[in-house]
């Protein structure tokens, strides 16, 4: 019993480290896209 609590802890762990790894890549790409939405309407209103 405790070996599949372990593995579930490691489990969770190893998937809220995904998370944060790739929350930095969609917070940038999200931020490029703002920018990118604010040049266009700076330009064409």
């Amino acid at each position: 019993m405790k070996e599949k609590k372990d593995l579930v802890s490691r489990i969770i762990d190893s998937v809220m480290n995904n998370i944060r790894n790739h929350m930095m890549i969609y917070i940038v790409i999200w931020f490029i896209v703002l920018l990118l939405d604010i040049y266009y309407v700076w330009f064409y209103e």
